[in-house]
């Protein structure tokens, strides 16, 4: 009786440790999002090295810098509509962007002096 028992608890403790291998091979990966893009000044010529980019959703935010030639890449977003910021020293550019499953997303972004809004007077 205890023989089998133990060949039970074992089998059992067998099939579940290779049961999420199994499983992790049936399942197809996520598709990868990509938002890549480049932040410059005045001209697309002229890139923005060290700028910030934020990249904000409904339930994230995600951030990157640049690199010299003022590109960015940010990966792994979930489908939806995005607000991506870019900043560096005092000038700034932002869009809108909706990104899909699976796709890359490519934005240029501008940095110019931000605009102010007159308050009005009371």
């Amino acid at each position: 009786m205890s023989g089998s028992i133990l060949k039970a608890t074992v089998f059992s403790m067998l099939a579940m440790c290779l049961l999420p291998y199994r499983t992790h091979a049936q399942c197809s990966p996520e598709p990868t999002t990509v938002v890549q893009g480049t932040a410059f000044w005045e001209s697309p010529d002229g890139p923005a090295a060290g700028a910030k980019v934020i990249v904000q959703g409904d339930f994230s935010i995600v951030s990157a810098i640049t690199d010299r030639e003022g590109r960015f890449r940010i990966t792994n977003l979930d489908p939806g509509t995005y607000t991506i910021e870019a900043t560096y020293f005092g000038l700034y550019a932002e869009q809108t962007i909706t990104v899909d499953a699976g796709t890359v997303v490519q934005v240029a972004l501008q940095l110019k002096p931000p605009v102010l809004k007159e308050s009005p007077n009371l």
